[in-house]
């Protein structure tokens, strides 16, 4: 059976003429995206920001039977949350050149909210999602350098050091007589490397110089 992209994806002020394919998938409300000081990761060697939905969803978590979300995004930004605003998405940073951070697609169940960087993929009534990783991650820098996220405290960047230190003591105690565990340990390593890294470049520190290669003297 063919596979085909399935169109339809509009801001949400937007809407699409003609008859548009409905998606056989479940409903997913409105959202506004969420940033809270301590959520990083390491993705590699670059720290970024890791995005949570504060969803729209009538009568669940402080959103009133109206839709109005006034008292979540009270609670969220007590909470120390920063709840980002669809101005901090200009067109220039999407895929399909919208402002915006929210798409939307006609399901069978009813509307479906995604990110922009979020497309459809239609194999018979089945769906799967395609993600356009660099342009997201685009976009979280472009989130910084705005200042609407700021740079990550030291100390969260020690919390994920420890958890990668954590999880290596637990592996290197059998690393010895187990490949698997020896191979977790180097790729723990690795991930300190790219750690130390990605934090040298929030600091603007130069990358340190690669080991001179030693020239044999004549016999």
């Amino acid at each position: 059976m063919p596979t085909d992209f399935i169109g339809g994806g509009r801001a949400p002020v937007r809407r699409t003429t003609g008859p548009a394919r409905l998606l056989n998938e479940a409903a997913r409300p409105d959202f506004t995206l969420k940033h809270h000081p301590a959520r990083w990761h390491e993705v590699e060697g670059e720290l970024l920001p890791v995005l949570s939905r504060m969803s729209h969803a009538r009568g669940v978590n402080n959103v009133d039977h109206y839709g109005d979300t006034t008292r979540a995004e009270v609670d969220a930004r007590k909470a120390g949350w920063t709840l980002l605003p669809p101005e901090s998405c200009p067109a220039s940073m999407t895929p399909d050149g919208l402002a915006g951070y929210v798409r939307v697609f006609d399901g069978k169940a009813g509307p479906i909210h995604v990110t922009a960087w979020e497309q459809p993929r239609s194999v018979g009534s089945r769906v799967s999602w395609l993600s356009d990783e660099q342009g997201y991650r685009a976009w979280l820098r472009h989130l910084m350098a705005e200042g609407y996220i700021a740079p990550p405290d030291p100390a969260v960047v020690d919390v994920l050091r420890e958890e990668l230190l954590s999880r290596r003591q637990r592996k290197v105690v059998s690393a010895d007589f187990n490949k698997f565990a020896a191979q977790d340990v180097e790729r723990i390593d690795a991930a300190l490397d790219r750690l130390d890294a990605a934090w040298r470049r929030v600091e603007g520190e130069p990358e340190p110089a690669p080991p001179a290669t030693r020239k044999r003297g004549k016999a």
